[in-house]
């Protein structure tokens, strides 16, 4: 209950297919499973590193926007409307491969998954804090 009604992005937030990834023998993940849920993570992770990059470039642009005398708005109302748009779509690229990853579970996996998530990070997984994806080392700041 806590995920639907806590604080925004916290459902989305959570480090899922690393968490289906630490848990592969609790949760009986075939090679295959593995394999396309690393692939998963390794494809939003570079999605994650170039729209980080982009907006980085972007708040560049903008600072420099506001420093003009008089302030461009049109211009500016561009950036930022482009940044948000970067924004979002990275939140939803990440829904995406979240939904993907859940999609090549069966249903007994997903039900001890959902198990797994309910528990505090700290009882997951022995491995649960090692190897963490750059993601979830630095989520992008909102």
């Amino acid at each position: 209950m806590w995920e639907r009604l806590g604080p925004r992005g916290a459902r989305e937030d959570r480090p899922m297919i690393s968490q289906m990834l630490n848990n592969k023998e609790a949760l009986g993940l075939s090679s295959d499973q593995v394999r396309r849920l690393e692939q998963l993570r390794d494809n939003f992770q570079r999605q994650t590193i170039r729209s980080e990059a982009d907006l980085r470039i972007l708040e560049l642009d903008i600072a420099a926007l506001l420093d003009s005398e008089p302030v461009d708005m049109a211009k500016l109302e561009a950036k930022m409307r482009e940044e948000e748009k970067l924004r979002t779509d990275l939140r939803i690229a990440r829904v995406r491969a979240i939904e993907q990853g859940k999609g090549l579970l069966n249903a007994d996996q997903k039900k001890k998954l959902t198990e797994l998530m309910r528990q505090p990070l700290t009882l997951r997984s022995p491995g649960a804090s090692q190897n963490p994806s750059a993601t979830e080392r630095g989520q992008t700041s909102r």
